[in-house]
């Protein structure tokens, strides 16, 4: 018997949950780049203020799909007990 959408709801959130902590790890490990060491003058600076803005918005976005998981598996679960309840 194949898993119930919901159970399969939860173990797709699950994945994607991975996915966006690994990305958010990723991102995390490349401020520590930046800095004269690596590169410096006005075109680093741009690069740096653009990476930081993006980032911003990026990491926004990977938290919202976090947050959302939750409602988007009780959604599941509620239309799948109105399904069962018919």
């Amino acid at each position: 018997m194949p898993p119930s959408e919901s159970a399969q709801c939860r173990a797709d959130m699950g994945e994607v949950g991975a996915a966006a902590g690994d990305i958010l790890r990723a991102l995390g490990a490349v401020p520590p780049l930046f800095g004269d060491r690596t590169w410096h003058g006005a075109a680093a600076d741009q690069w740096a203020a653009d990476w930081y803005a993006r980032y911003g918005r990026l990491v926004r976005l990977l938290h919202d799909v976090l947050a959302e998981q939750p409602h988007l598996i009780a959604r599941q679960e509620d239309a799948e007990r109105r399904t069962v309840a018919l």
